[in-house]
């Protein structure tokens, strides 16, 4: 076969500063040379004096996404780690409460609970809940081991150190530090630090310096104008006290663990359908939309399913299914919300965490015999994170066990519905966020059975479920 033109090359631009790469990347749509051609004619001041420019100057931030830095944030707590994680656009990898035993005396201290009565209080409370974290995690292990120690069970993938740490990892409070990686891009980043610098959290807002301090190590001209943000700095007080007649906005018991489909897209399948029909033929909107709109419900539904025929296990539906979406509020375990919040493609709206809206306790700590002294724990960790909150609710959240409750709003779109329900529901998962999954499905399904039932889902029930079936025959 005859070639034409310049061979394809592929190559990463190696040992080269942060900024040098961002302004190899950006003149490249004006200059015909190769990417390590402009990359040699460039000096780390030339590429700051191009910044100042370009991005600074004249607001071309896009630039700034192939400055891309590798951040390593150690000693966060996991409630920081996730206002950090708040970021879309970036790549992050947690240390695991699975995998990991979590340390009794590294946990964070918020300087309005650092000293007094208010600080003696804080400290017992999250050194009570370690005492029994420590205490309990041998009982729950030993009864893993014998409940899932077969075979079988490893081969599926489920690890009884990691089952009696789920059992017990409840009892850890928000204060619990972790370690976080952190890979972004410089203008993410900047983003990132502004929302931190305005947080009412103190911890965020000493991260914000420190990784002000950082960056510009790497990004010295990007990570201009980090400060504090007038707009983001107080907006839930702003907001709550624009209600007007209607009083203070107040809070609302839950009546336990939930997933509540609260808004979608009657015509979604519609919506879907047209797109496909559009990509695949050659009709303009309207009519690709009217066609759509002929079709009767089962002819939709083929059409849906013939869009995800050969699809295999790690592949995602073509990107048509993002044409409508799901808001869901979902009433959870911290802990569970952990793990359902890294699914970034996805808008979420917190609430603060508290414990007015109940507590999960596993099925796994209930047949290893330490729920009792679970709950006893718990219940002397709500009575004192009452006692904090009136002191200062934004910080009390701090003291707060993950097995209580948070509420939030997740808006999701069906093509990355189909990939959180296929990660979460996976029977190695811990059951409170494989509970979520399946919900999530059951709701989509119920409104759009098209969609809904091609999305993959493992509803088999837990080990535990499994295990007390297995024992009570």
């Amino acid at each position: 076969m005859t070639k034409t033109g310049s061979p394809l090359r592929v190559y990463t631009l190696d040992d080269l500063p942060a900024e040098v790469v961002a302004v190899t990347f950006a003149k490249t749509s004006r200059s015909p040379d190769s990417f390590e051609e402009i990359a040699r004619e460039l000096s780390e001041s030339e590429s700051s004096r191009f910044h100042e420019k370009w991005v600074v100057g004249y607001g071309h931030s896009s630039v700034a996404e192939h400055a891309v830095l590798s951040i390593a944030i150690e000693n966060i707590s996991i409630l920081g780690a996730k206002v950090v994680e708040e970021n879309r656009l970036s790549s992050f990898t947690e240390k695991s409460t699975r995998y990991q035993v979590m340390s009794p005396d590294n946990f964070y201290t918020p300087p309005v609970f650092a000293d007094g009565d208010a600080g003696e209080l804080y400290r017992e409370t999250v050194s009570t809940l370690y005492r029994t974290y420590d205490r309990l995690r041998p009982k729950a292990l030993a009864w893993c081991e014998s409940a899932y120690g077969d075979p079988e069970w490893r081969k599926a993938g489920l690890n009884p150190k990691g089952k009696a740490c789920d059992a017990v990892r409840g009892l850890l409070p928000a204060a619990a530090k972790t370690n976080l990686g952190w890979t972004v891009n410089a203008r993410s980043l900047r983003h990132g630090i502004v929302k931190m610098a305005s947080s009412p959290l103190a911890e965020m807002r000493e991260l914000a310096g420190v990784l002000t301090g950082a960056g510009l190590a790497k990004v010295p001209t990007l990570l201009k104008y980090v400060d504090r943000s007038p707009y983001l700095d107080g907006w839930e007080e702003r907001v709550g006290g624009a209600v007007g007649s209607g009083g203070p906005v107040a809070s609302e018991p839950a009546g336990g663990p939930s997933t509540r489909l609260v808004e979608y897209d009657a015509d979604g399948e519609t919506r879907v359908a047209a797109a496909m029909l559009f990509r695949a033929g050659d009709l303009s909107y309207e009519r690709a939309r009217e066609r759509a709109e002929r079709m009767t419900p089962a002819e939709r539904a083929r059409l849906i399913a013939a869009a995800v025929e050969g699809m295999t296990e790690h592949e995602l539906p073509v990107r048509e299914f993002e044409e409508t979406g799901y808001t869901f509020e979902i009433v959870c375990d911290f802990g569970a919300y952990r793990d359902i919040q890294r699914h970034r493609m996805a808008t979420q709206t917190q609430q603060l965490l508290g414990c007015t809206l109940g507590r999960t306790v596993p099925d796994d700590a209930r047949a290893a015999g330490v729920a009792g002294e679970m709950e006893e724990a718990l219940d002397t960790a709500r009575e004192r994170w009452e006692r904090l909150a009136q002191i200062d609710p934004a910080h009390a959240q701090y003291a707060v066990p993950l097995a209580y409750h948070k509420r939030f709003l997740m808006t999701i779109n069906a093509r990355s519905a189909f990939h959180l329900v296929r990660l979460r529901s996976k029977v190695q998962g811990h059951e409170s966020y494989r509970r979520i999954a399946c919900e999530m499905k059951r709701e989509i399904e119920k409104v759009h059975p098209g969609i809904g039932a091609l999305i993959p889902v493992d509803d088999t029930k837990s080990p535990a479920e499994l295990i007390a079936g297995v024992a009570g025959a």
